[in-house]
């Protein structure tokens, strides 16, 4: 009997991994599937080592490999792309051009899972997120497999709540507060169930000391003395001034008394511009002249910051996000009663006014999440 899990992250695959472990049988053939979007090739790699902590029956590649040298700066024909997109004349005829290509999409993406699966048994569990890029296939494929879906964001429990169908289940690390949430809203909650993630810091050790680069993941990134923990995120799609790199640090370092006494590690997002990066390390070193360590190597980008945070988790005393995922699960994942967790939310509001619609309504919608869902025993230093 085959187990399908389908992951577009790192983090997410872990995850995924936690509930297999917890849920395994002998006659399961679990398989992992990474999914459609270009990835570049050190994501890849870190996701496809998930091996070493995990006997996957078989890891399909559907991405697109991209180099570890690609930028994903927005280009000036891509901001122009999103907003015709978005036109209430043009939208229309770009959703009918997106459906012919998904369809294409999906028919190819049926075809190599069906060949690859074709000899390990019957599909009895799909495992996915909101948002993966082969969901419509496999639900074709196999109508009657269990689905399950996995958070890896908090976009997933905003697009969990526009899936009509509730046939399905939804695991996740904010179970009580999010189920409180949709019982306040007078929402279905009895498909949100318990992640459980006991262990994490264990597995995330594993990942590290099991990967055949994790002697040097350890020995770049072991950094003594006092730590605090600056998350990028990917920004540039709300086409940003590149002032909010520098007025967001200045922020960060604002909420420290003796910000010399630290030393300063920048965790890149993996889809982060490489322009957005500089300006962040020269800002902090040159600038502020502050003792700092930017995660700039392919290996060390790609990996999650929630199995790197293994290694800093006993010297960290601050974590800073704009509202990054990660912040909220590593409060979450190893709660450290010595480390205090800072966001930014309303903060960031002003530096959107150029934003593609889309991409701004997204930003607006996750505020309630936010209040309601993630924040506790974090602290809003927008105020």
């Amino acid at each position: 009997m085959v187990r399908v899990f389908v992951s577009p992250s790192h983090l997410c695959t872990l995850y995924m991994i936690m509930y297999a472990k917890s849920t395994y049988k002998d006659w399961y053939n679990d398989v992992l599937i990474l999914d459609t979007p270009p990835k570049k090739q050190s994501l890849i790699k870190v996701i496809s080592d998930t091996q070493y902590v995990y006997p996957w029956a078989k890891i399909i590649n559907l991405a697109t490999p991209l180099t570890d040298e690609t930028d994903f700066t927005t280009s000036t024909r891509k901001n122009l792309t999103r907003k015709i997109k978005g036109n209430f004349f043009a939208k229309p005829f770009y959703d009918f051009l997106l459906k012919r290509y998904l369809s294409k999409q999906q028919s190819k993406e049926a075809q190599m899972i069906v060949s690859q699966l074709a000899k390990l048994g019957e599909v009895i569990e799909v495992n996915m997120v909101t948002q993966t890029g082969i969901n419509s296939s496999l639900f074709t494929l196999y109508p009657t497999a269990t689905v399950n879906y996995f958070e890896h964001g908090q976009g997933d429990y905003f697009y969990i709540q526009k899936i009509t169908t509730l046939n399905f289940n939804f695991y996740c690390l904010f179970t009580y507060k999010f189920k409180s949430y949709l019982e306040k809203k007078g929402q279905e909650n009895a498909y949100v169930n318990k992640l459980n993630v006991d262990g994490f810091d264990l597995l995330a050790k594993q990942v590290i000391d099991r990967d055949p680069n994790g002697d040097e993941v350890k020995s770049v990134l072991n950094i003594p003395g006092k730590i605090v923990l600056i998350l990028l995120e990917n920004m540039q799609v709300y086409n940003v001034p590149e002032n909010f790199y520098t007025d967001y640090l200045d922020l960060c370092v604002a909420q420290i008394a003796r910000p010399e006494e630290y030393t300063f590690i920048l965790k890149p997002h993996p889809g982060q511009s490489f322009r957005s990066i500089e300006i962040s390390k020269e800002h902090m070193l040159n600038k502020l002249k502050l003792k700092t360590m930017v995660t700039e190597t392919s290996n060390s980008i790609s990996y999650s910051v929630e199995v790197l945070f293994t290694l800093w988790k006993d010297k960290t005393e601050h974590v800073f996000c704009v509202f990054s995922s990660a912040l909220f699960y590593i409060a979450k994942l190893y709660r450290n009663d010595q480390t205090k967790y800072y966001y930014a939310y309303n903060f960031f509001k002003k530096y959107i006014k150029n934003a593609p619609p889309q991409i701004a309504s997204n930003y607006y919608a996750f505020e309630e999440l936010l209040e309601n869902v993630f924040t506790e025993n974090c602290i809003d230093m927008s105020k």
